[in-house]
């Protein structure tokens, strides 16, 4: 997944306290750290560089590529902050959890680790993280947060990171197959998007009418939350009555449907062999798909692909996508933390924020928010579905409650259970992952 787009650097004080300018003196970056409460590590004949390792998932496809993106950006923090070398470590979503676990309990974390929004309350609870709402230099920083990306962060009175990105999810949609199809647009409503994933597919070319990127919440819940179905109550006590409802139930019974007619793609079960969402839709496999805007510059590369992307299709629920995104969170124990620090800081700047929404990774941040989408306007439309988006249960047991909803999806898609019983099972399975949180 890459990112493309115009890139600007913002010289302007825009509400967050900037660590450096460009060509700033040591003398000056001292002076700045220190008003931020920060002690950066200055090089000279005599001392070592302080090495800090950055921890993320950034996607290396694509030139320039989001890793690429990053790469400049903490060339010019070092530059910036003589002394300072950073190593940016791209690890496997799938691993960085436990891996960042294991290291912060071996009493080696990285400086900075990029942490998906919904593992920073399970962070917070195992106590592993440094409390921002204790950090002078990053008072600023939450206060010039969006509420969205910011609540990610909240954890029993306090903020334990702070936003890099915010993104969701939209409606990719192959104008070619649907004019062969004879559809003359993209599905509007979720009643039009079951009929339109079935006329789409066409088993003799290999095309798959819709394309579901897994069995966990992130790729299910919104057409759960547009069928009107939930997941558990607004306090985050309870699944029961929610992740077992009519309304989700029947939303998981027309995918596990679709699927099962084949007019839904392999990535939905997953496994060996199976075509990622982006992979077909690039192929002209899947007609449509459910990605965020990063998925644009990688279809923008593709010759001959013409597509379009809208909002998600609505239903009794309203068009309710996922809120995504990364927050940036320091271990408590990290090694050379006033440097650690320092880079987080730099990281939430207007320079490197902008920068990065080049690539898709929208901003976090109320100055930045506006004018990443003038710069690129197929954000747009992402924005728009930022305004009915919704979070994933921002509690300690969301992996484990996120785990435990996908092994039952996965039952009923192997026919060993049913919906009612699998979502039943669920929604217990819910109600004690939330407990134990």
């Amino acid at each position: 997944m890459t990112r493309q787009g115009t890139l600007h650097t913002d010289n302007n004080n825009r509400g967050r306290k900037r660590s450096l300018g460009a060509g700033v003196a040591c003398t000056t970056l001292a002076a700045a750290a220190a008003f931020m409460g920060l002690s950066p590590t200055m090089a000279s004949a005599s001392s070592p560089v302080v090495t800090l390792q950055f921890w993320n998932t950034y996607n290396a496809v694509g030139k320039p590529s989001e890793f690429s993106t990053m790469q400049g950006i903490l060339s010019r923090f070092e530059k910036e902050n003589p002394g300072i070398k950073v190593i940016s470590v791209k690890v496997p979503y799938a691993d960085l959890l436990a891996k960042f676990i294991a290291a912060a309990a071996a009493g080696n974390p990285p400086a900075v680790l990029r942490s998906d929004i919904a593992w920073v309350p399970t962070l917070a609870a195992d106590g592993v993280l440094l409390d921002m709402s204790r950090q002078k230099w990053a008072q600023p920083i939450l206060k010039g947060a969006l509420p969205g990306p910011l609540s990610t962060n909240y954890y029993e009175g306090s903020y334990y990171g702070i936003p890099d990105d915010t993104n969701t999810q939209a409606m990719f949609w192959n104008k070619t197959e649907f004019a062969a199809a004879g559809l003359s647009g993209p599905p509007t409503t979720l009643a039009q998007l079951w009929a339109d994933a079935a006329t789409l597919t066409n088993s003799a070319k290999g095309r798959f009418g819709l394309s579901v990127g897994g069995t966990d919440l992130w790729n299910v819940a919104p057409f759960i939350w547009s069928d009107g179905g939930a997941l558990t109550n607004s306090s985050l006590t309870s699944a029961t009555g929610y992740m077992n409802s009519t309304a989700t139930e029947s939303a998981i019974s027309e995918l596990v449907s679709l699927d099962k007619a084949g007019d839904i793609g392999s990535d939905f079960v997953g496994g060996s062999g199976a075509v990622s969402d982006e992979t077909g839709f690039s192929k002209g496999e899947y007609a449509i798909e459910v990605d965020g805007p990063w998925a644009v510059p990688t279809f923008n590369g593709v010759s001959g692909l013409n597509y379009g992307v809208a909002t998600f299709p609505s239903g009794p629920g309203g068009s309710i996508s996922t809120v995504g995104g990364e927050d940036l969170v320091i271990a408590r124990d990290a090694p050379n933390i006033a440097d650690a620090k320092l880079l987080a800081a730099y990281l939430a700047e207007p320079y490197a924020q902008t920068q990065m929404a080049a690539r898709g990774d929208m901003a976090g941040y109320t100055a930045d928010a506006a004018r990443e989408v003038k710069d690129n306007p197929y954000l747009g439309v992402f924005a728009q579905q930022l305004l009915t988006a919704r979070a994933r249960p921002v509690a300690p047991g969301y992996p484990e409650l996120d785990a435990d909803f996908t092994a039952e999806l996965q039952e009923i898609q192997a026919g060993k259970l049913d919906v009612s019983d699998a979502m039943n099972t669920a929604a217990q399975e819910a109600n004690a992952a939330l407990a134990a949180g």
